[in-house]
């Protein structure tokens, strides 16, 4: 398995784990857990972003620059 469709992978569980927030966060009442969902729901889409932006990179055709300047890999 490469690694763009393991990231795919992870890319379709936070989703679906931001689906899960979104849906919930509609019924909380409780104002604490209602702020809980709402910054988890915000960390699973910065995640997402990350995981977009990382697999557009590793499905990109490296030009004459970034074979010359590789960059550093991320974390």
């Amino acid at each position: 398995m490469k690694e763009a469709d393991i990231l795919r992978d992870i890319l379709q569980h936070r989703i679906s784990n931001q689906v899960y927030y979104n849906e919930n966060i509609i019924n909380i009442r409780n104002p604490e857990v209602r702020q809980l969902f709402t910054q988890a729901r915000d960390d699973e889409m910065r995640a997402i972003v990350k995981l977009q932006q990382k697999i557009e990179r590793l499905e990109a055709n490296p030009g004459i620059i970034a074979k010359m300047f590789p960059t550093k890999k991320r974390y």
